[in-house]
């Protein structure tokens, strides 16, 4: 019995990460608008429903989710969901705090924000719970009868 040796090519490598990268400048540039390019000419339904703590915590679970899956399907950590996870939530909200810090240091028309930080690291958890719900496991390695699986990806 003879098993595959794992190998991706580095245009796979740049395939799989693509997303996750796409994902990182987007985050990054939206985070960094100047505060009174968001608020149009009435700020008040953007205070009142805290519209900010949803993008934030929306924004974060497409980077969880987008990091589970490209650190999944290049196999990062086989076998150690809970480590990949981990590292995820401790790197995702590391650049969730440096990024509030940048808007109030920027001096961008926004302040940072405690409440930010929290709603980030909702988001993470929620990208971990799609992922979940998704693929049925944990980040770590994509199933390879997921049907949301890609056979050159997934094979062992």
């Amino acid at each position: 019995m003879s098993q595959r040796k794992y190998k991706v090519k580095k245009s796979g490598i740049l395939r799989v990460l693509c997303p996750l990268l796409s994902v990182l400048f987007i985050l990054t540039f939206l985070l960094l608008l100047p505060g009174n390019d968001l608020k149009g000419s009435s700020s008040s339904w953007w205070s009142t429903y805290h519209i900010d703590k949803v993008i934030h915590v929306l924004a974060f679970a497409m980077l969880a989710l987008s990091t589970s899956i490209s650190l999944s399907k290049l196999r990062v950590f086989i076998g150690l969901n809970y480590r990949l996870m981990t590292l995820i939530f401790v790197v995702g909200s590391v650049f969730g705090t440096i990024l509030e810090f940048l808007q109030q240091e920027l001096r961008v028309g926004r302040s940072a924000e405690l409440l930010d930080i929290v709603a980030d690291s909702v988001g993470l958890l929620l990208g971990f719970l799609i992922f979940r719900t998704v693929y049925g496991v944990f980040p770590g390695v994509i199933p390879p009868d997921s049907v949301i699986s890609n056979r050159r990806t997934s094979q062992k």
